[in-house]
């Protein structure tokens, strides 16, 4: 397990970076709440789709600008390796091959939440194209929070094209829910009422752009 090594200079120069970056490949970034969504304080999971490349870098913007949180995010080990950055800015790794390593980043990942930091979850593990369904959601975002009581929050990405050269991307946080209140009295079925919930979530994000119902939806570049 390769841990973060988060250094606040290294996050206030990339976040200058990032924005920029982002401005020049999207035509826009926008981000909605739910209508009875709150940002809840740390800790807290969020836990997101992973569809592109671009997920993490979305994420990292989001926090900066809307969350502003001090936040870690589990990643596949080939992405840090790829990608060491990803480490000063909270990006710690999971070797889904070896069985115990993915206790090692669980562990970490459940110390980081005792520190009162902010813990970010791809529940799909490998990116799966945007309109795969079943979304296939691995079972360690439950893992993480059945012995603790804090509020998951699902954050749902929607990559688009309308009519312009440049891509766009939706977000929109939903409102904080806990495992109790997941459906089921295995973890088998509180994961599958996990992305049952989800997945209506991210559908109904689709329907918005599909619709052109995007009114509430405000940029964040």
């Amino acid at each position: 397990m390769i841990p973060a090594k988060k250094s606040k200079m290294f996050d206030y120069f990339f976040h200058q970076f990032n924005k920029r970056f982002l401005r020049f490949h999207f035509k826009g970034v926008y981000y909605a709440k739910g209508d009875r969504a709150s940002l809840p304080p740390s800790p807290a999971l969020f836990i997101v789709n992973h569809s592109t490349w671009w997920d993490a870098l979305v994420v990292f913007h989001l926090n900066q600008v809307v969350i502003k949180q001090e936040s870690y995010v589990m990643m596949h080990e080939k992405g840090i390796r790829e990608f060491p950055f990803f480490r000063k800015i909270g990006g710690f790794s999971v070797n889904r091959d070896n069985p115990k390593d993915i206790v090692r980043s669980m562990n970490y990942a459940k110390e980081r939440l005792k520190d009162r930091k902010t813990l970010w979850l791809f529940p799909q593990g490998d990116e799966r194209h945007l309109e795969i369904r079943p979304l296939g959601f691995l079972p360690g975002a439950l893992h993480i929070t059945k012995s603790t009581d804090i509020p998951i929050v699902p954050v749902c990405l929607y990559y688009t094209f309308t009519g312009e050269r440049k891509p766009e991307v939706y977000i929109k946080l939903e409102e904080p829910f806990y495992y109790s209140q997941l459906n089921g009295s295995s973890s088998r079925e509180k994961n599958e009422s996990l992305e049952y919930h989800y997945t209506r979530l991210l559908d109904s994000v689709k329907q918005d752009v599909i619709d052109q119902t995007t009114s509430s939806y405000h940029s964040l570049l």
